[in-house]
């Protein structure tokens, strides 16, 4: 078997370590440039299964603001982050919202879940009235041919 050179950035903490390897038939044979073991456990897992915590947005009716920050509670495998991406896009979520509200259950099938991570009260609840316009309030729309619609 060829003796193949990988070259990773651990993500571990914020000294970034810049590890080189020597891999062959799935074992490390060499490892340069790790700093500590939490790089050397890092190269690890990302030999085995690369996993991130995903972070994201998805839609929100009713609040200040139309998308509220969401996240997964663990890691996931990085092979799920389209399904839980396809996920995610379904879902309309109604205000209130609170932070660590759990938004979805096992994410994908990675016994993640899916959690908020901004509390989103009720527009009508804060007094901000939506004209659901697409622009601020007070703020005229140009319509077409370059009229002001309103007034």
């Amino acid at each position: 078997m060829d003796i193949e050179k990988k070259h990773f950035t651990c993500v571990t903490c914020p000294v970034g370590c810049e590890v080189d390897v020597e891999v062959q038939g799935g074992s490390i044979l060499s490892m340069t440039g790790n700093k500590c073991d939490k790089a050397k456990e890092f190269v690890l897992q990302e030999l085995k299964e690369p996993m991130r915590v995903l972070t994201t947005t998805v839609r929100i009716e009713g609040a200040k603001w139309a998308m509220l920050p969401v996240r997964t509670d663990k890691p996931i495998p990085k092979r799920l982050f389209l399904q839980a991406i396809g996920v995610l896009a379904g879902i309309d979520l109604k205000a209130p919202v609170r932070i660590s509200d759990v938004i979805i259950k096992d994410v994908a099938g990675s016994g993640a879940n899916i959690v908020a991570t901004r509390t989103m009260e009720s527009a009508a609840r804060r007094g901000i009235i939506s004209n659901n316009s697409g622009t601020l309030p007070g703020v005229n729309k140009v319509g077409k041919g370059g009229s002001s619609e309103g007034g």
